[in-house]
């Protein structure tokens, strides 16, 4: 009981941490924590099976930055970039790749302007220029934890020097954001215009893949309305934790506090084509959310985590849905 009461004082101080929406749309790259990292997602997809994800983190001089920028075109193929896109510019840019705001907390534009591979490692001239709006405001996931879960994992674990250095890569910044995608992929000079549903997420702190065991995190837009995000992490030295969020058609936000876990739901497959997870949230409302994965995008971090994003089909309560399906895990410690 009291490790648990300290474990209450320690979450608290971390999620009370506030910040104006022009802060946090800002790149925050700080040299004090132990793994800088600044991180910043886009994602789209429509129901004629076109997807689009993106993604920048700016880490420290030591460990190279990660991007991503991937997309898949219906009757053409996967297409993404192979080479590193360029030097650090203001703002979030890595060269050819660039997030600007629109309107902060709202509206922001990812353009790139270079090369992208196909299946077969053929090269191809692209542009983007994507406009991502959004539905609803950000949503800070500090509003969404459960502070009490997240105390009685703490105290379950035991505590030395080691573990509080670790728990330092669980001190993050981390919200996300539901909308719209709209604009051009313009591959090989044909023009190809877009509208998708999308969502973006940005977070801050120290990050250190080695110490993730697996994770999944699930976001989407259902036809009637509603938005969503549910996340449910597995560290080398904690627990699992939950996370995540509802808006309704209303825009009125409800926290998740439980889901359906890791093991339950890859019982059969470590990454699942279909699935069903079970959903209940802070207003004590129960959802049920169906998903498939049609096709996916590839990426390992630091040589050992894997992270598959699949191209995500739902039904959010019996009702259609679009959304990215993405799952992780340590290749040490999990095999496919």
């Amino acid at each position: 009981m009291i490790k648990y009461w300290i474990a209450r004082q320690m979450v608290k101080r971390t999620k009370n941490r506030q910040f104006p929406i022009e802060t946090l749309e800002q790149k925050h790259v700080d040299p004090n924590e132990p793994f800088p990292n600044d991180s910043s997602y886009f994602y789209g997809g429509d129901k004629q099976g076109n997807a689009f994800i993106t993604r920048m983190a700016f880490r420290s001089a030591t460990r190279p930055h990660e991007y991503w920028l991937d997309f898949y075109l219906k009757g053409l193929g996967f297409f993404g970039i192979r080479e590193d896109p360029g030097p650090d510019g203001e703002g979030f840019q890595m060269g050819a790749l660039k997030y600007e705001p629109v309107e902060i907390g709202k509206v922001w534009r990812v353009t790139f302007d270079g090369r992208v591979y196909d299946e077969l490692k053929k090269p191809h001239d692209c542009k983007v220029d994507l406009l991502f709006t959004g539905d609803h405001p950000i949503y800070d996931f500090a509003k969404s934890s459960d502070q009490r879960m997240i105390a009685r994992a703490i105290a379950n674990e035991k505590w030395n020097q080691e573990f509080f250095h670790h728990m330092k890569d669980t001190h993050q910044v981390h919200y996300e954001q539901t909308g719209k995608f709209s604009g051009t992929i313009t591959l090989d000079g044909t023009v190809h215009e877009l509208e998708m549903m999308a969502s973006r997420d940005h977070s801050f702190g120290s990050r250190n893949w080695l110490t993730w065991d697996r994770h999944y995190w699930i976001t989407g837009i259902s036809d009637n309305g509603y938005h969503w995000t549910v996340t449910t992490i597995k560290w080398q030295f904690l627990g699992r934790l939950t996370a995540g969020f509802i808006i309704g058609p209303d825009g009125n936000p409800d926290a998740i506090t439980e889901c359906t876990d890791l093991d339950t739901i890859s019982k059969d497959q470590l990454l699942p084509n279909h699935g069903f997870i079970d959903i209940y949230t802070r207003s004590g409302t129960h959802h049920k959310l169906e998903f498939r994965r049609n096709g996916e995008f590839h990426y390992l971090h630091d040589g050992k985590y894997h992270m598959r994003e699949g191209i995500g089909r739902y039904k959010f309560d019996g009702v259609k849905g679009l959304g990215i399906v993405e799952f992780g895990f340590h290749a040490d410690r999990y095999k496919l």
